[in-house]
């Protein structure tokens, strides 16, 4: 325990080091993404202070007609870092302390993946900081403000570990096999596209391991990591399977998150593995990745039976990922599915993860009695070679919270991308296809078939309420929100009988219901969320309840027989 505790402290000043361009006041973190998600956070505290919890509605965006991010886009960057408000109201720097605590514990969980795989606590360090001090997580952190990419880094060697503690021979037990749970679960709430790619890859090395499968307990161990994962992330993917199946959105039409031309153009150049002109991405493999992978041929047979499989796996999937990334490769003709990446560099995301290990575990098998001061002398070189990619980081700073709070207005102005709305791919499409209605219509009902008199109108972010004095037959009423599944209308007469009203999307892809001439009195509107988005969340709550209970429980009861077998042994 006291050399983990020693080592974390490393990582941590790895972290730290990393992340001295952070600290600077000038440093423009609304660079590239960095304004979406600074914007996002904001939008998600606002909806919490107002009550609504879940936050999914952002109830001030789309000029106040409600948008929703936290549906569609994976939320633990939404939600983990308003953590920090604790300390700070500044929205700038919780992301920056998130962006810190990712550092660390992205390099937390490469060390104890490495460390259980090669048995050695400095390998392990080692590649921590290969994978703290890569040089594509500066892109990730510092040029694009990538933080939900980031934040992956985190989760990736989680669900290998998981994965190599179900096949490993020495060891097989159920709650070592629930790192996969654990690393899979992090993903899909994290970033959807990369949990993609992270299950193509498991799939491969279960593919390996194939003939495991006769094992008893690895089927067990993978069958109850699947239903975990299913039940414990079922708070995001009912929801966002509900939006898919019940109404059309942007973000589910075909072609609109990935666009080919695109993904040509931001192509890599074989250079750009080696070298970063200025103002450029940082693709670089990075001198002790590519000093360790040429180790190999010291190293491969030294490498022990049972880590063989993935040893292999590791260096084939990092080089593999490395080649598809590159101009000369015909990604854009690979199916559309594999094309939801957007860009053929995000590839080096896997390439950094695999080939930190593959690296780190070499070193450690060529240098002879490899120590701790081999693995810092090594992470020092790294961190000292990533030095001059400095200059490619912007501090100009252009924007500040104070011009998004309480939101960016959507107006004449507004071109195809826009603060806190990115590219308006989680509106519904037909919302989408009418910006220009959105754009200028006014915040309130209004009454798209037939004649009513409505009255009294007052609105509090998704809560309404106004009062119909007299109406016709078959009147369609369009209310002043984007539609997204789970407002709820409710009309109480004067005999303060109340009944629900069916919404449906208007063809301006706003909320809309209809009413009769018997329709008379106060109609009160509030978001809800649907009855399957109320299932799922007690689904994911009671399993995250349940295991916590079974870990605890599993512990006393490890103590009590330790304590016994110590008696015993006294006696």
């Amino acid at each position: 325990m006291k050399n983990r505790i020693i080592d974390y402290i490393i990582i941590l000043v790895f972290a730290i080091v990393i992340s001295i361009p952070l600290m600077s006041a000038d440093f423009n973190i609304y660079g590239d993404d960095g304004i979406q998600h600074i914007a996002r956070l904001m939008g998600t505290y606002q909806t919490i202070t107002e009550g609504e919890f879940p936050p999914v509605i952002m109830l001030n965006f789309c000029n106040g007609f409600g948008y929703s991010w936290n549906i569609f886009y994976s939320p633990f960057t939404a939600y983990l870092p308003l953590i920090f408000s604790i300390f700070t109201n500044s929205f700038e720097l919780m992301l920056k302390l998130f962006i810190i605590l990712v550092a660390f514990l992205s390099g937390i969980a490469m060390y104890e993946f490495v460390k259980k795989v090669s048995k050695n606590r400095y390998a392990g360090l080692l590649a921590a900081a290969i994978y703290v001090f890569a040089p594509y997580r500066l892109t990730d952190t510092y040029m694009r403000v990538a933080i939900s990419e980031l934040a992956s880094f985190i989760f990736i060697p989680i669900t290998f570990l998981g994965m190599y503690n179900i096949f490993n021979s020495e060891e097989k037990s159920i709650k070592s096999s629930l790192m996969l749970t654990l690393g899979a679960v992090g993903l899909i709430i994290t970033h959807t596209v990369i949990t993609m790619y992270v299950a193509i890859f498991c799939f491969i090395y279960l593919l390996l391991n194939i003939k495991s499968l006769k094992d008893k307990q690895v089927l067990k161990a993978l069958g109850l990591n699947i239903l975990l994962i299913i039940l414990l992330s079922s708070f995001f993917i009912i929801p966002l399977l509900e939006h898919y199946l019940c109404a059309d959105y942007e973000v589910f039409v075909p072609g609109r998150m990935e666009r080919t031309s695109e993904l040509i153009r931001n192509k890599v150049e074989p250079l750009d593995l080696v070298y970063t002109e200025d103002n450029q991405f940082c693709f670089e493999i990075g001198l002790v990745t590519t000093i360790g992978i040429v180790l190999t041929l010291l190293a491969f047979n030294k490498v022990e039976k049972r880590n063989r499989k993935i040893y292999w796996f590791s260096f084939v999937a990092g080089i593999v990922c490395i080649i598809m990334s590159l101009k000369f490769f015909p990604f854009e003709n690979l199916p559309s599915i594999l094309k939801m990446i957007q860009f053929t560099f995000r590839l080096l995301e896997f390439s950094t993860f695999f080939l930190a290990f593959f690296a780190a575990y070499n070193y450690a098998l060529v240098i002879k009695n490899f120590n701790m001061r081999d693995a810092v002398i090594l992470s020092i070189v790294a961190f000292l070679l990533i030095v001059p990619l400095k200059k490619n980081l912007n501090f100009e700073k252009r924007w500040s919270e104070d011009m998004l709070w309480p939101a960016v207005g959507v107006n004449d102005n507004t071109k195809r991308v826009h603060a806190g709305c990115a590219t308006f791919e989680y509106l519904p499409s037909k919302a989408f296809e009418n910006l220009d209605y959105l754009k200028h219509r006014e915040d309130k009902v209004y009454v798209i078939e037939g004649d009513e008199t409505i009255s009294n109108e007052e609105k509090n972010g998704t809560n309404m309420t106004f009062e119909i004095e007299s109406i016709e037959d078959n009147v369609k009423l369009e209310l002043p929100y984007i539609y997204y599944l789970g407002y709820t209308v409710e009309i109480t007469n004067d005999n303060g009988e109340t009944k629900e009203l069916e919404t449906y999307e208007s063809g301006n892809g706003f909320v809309a219901f209809d009413v009769s001439a018997a329709d008379v009195g106060t109609v009160t509107v509030k978001y809800t969320g649907t009855v399957l988005m109320k299932i799922s969340y007690a689904i994911s709550a009671i399993t995250f309840v349940g295991i916590v209970v079974w870990l605890v429980v599993s512990k006393i009861r490890q103590n009590r027989r330790t304590r016994l077998n110590k008696g015993n042994d006294n006696r």
